[in-house]
């Protein structure tokens, strides 16, 4: 089943971290990749304006995804450690999603996840090249086995942003995770997804 989303205010919040921390959170099998010669992990946070699900018609919500980077079969890819989401997303659980339910607010400036201990405020900056965190199109989680999806993935300009007070990232250490200080973000205002439901991984 071929699913499209329209996105609204993507932002991927970078916190530099430890090897060893990684391959705590990956399932067994998979090693930690670094990322321009680091080892990331990453919140990724968006609004769902809409979209299809095959023929259904998705509706809004918000997301947030906690990420780590990884190898699959030599080509770089990203595990999903974490997702939450507002109620509108829950009915990606009925295809195999491993949504969870979360408060979130996110907008342009903003990402707020009080129950999870989240808070990112930032100002965008200038156009950006977003390397490899912004063209991984291949992502892995866990749901009766390991799955993995194939994204397609558009956005329209990513440009760099600066938080404008300390960020607070409590859910990446509740998981497991040990950030650094203060993250690097990416930013795009719109950006669109096309998958297929993910199939077990072979």
């Amino acid at each position: 089943m071929h699913a499209r989303l329209r996105v609204r205010d993507l932002l991927i919040a970078s916190w530099e971290t430890g090897s060893d921390t990684l391959r705590r959170v990956l399932p067994a099998g998979l090693d930690p990749t670094a990322i321009g010669g680091r080892y990331l992990a990453s919140l990724a946070a968006f609004r769902v304006e809409g979209g299809r699900l095959g023929r259904a018609p998705v509706l809004p919500y918000s997301q947030l995804n906690v990420r780590a980077y990884t190898t699959w079969k030599e080509e770089p890819a990203v595990f999903f450690v974490a997702a939450r989401v507002t109620a509108g997303g829950l009915a990606g659980v009925l295809v195999g999603a491993p949504f969870r339910y979360a408060r979130l607010r996110v907008r342009r400036g903003l990402v707020r996840a009080r129950g999870l201990g989240v808070s990112l405020r930032y100002e965008v900056g200038e156009t950006a090249d977003p390397g490899l965190l912004g063209r991984h199109e291949l992502g892995l989680f866990e749901s009766d086995g390991l799955r993995l999806i194939r994204l397609g993935r558009a956005a329209t300009e990513w440009r760099r942003a600066e938080v404008v007070e300390p960020a607070r990232a409590d859910f990446l250490v509740a998981l497991g995770l040990e950030p650094g200080p203060e993250p690097e973000l990416l930013y795009a205002e719109r950006a669109s997804f096309e998958t297929e439901v993910p199939p077990a991984a072979a």
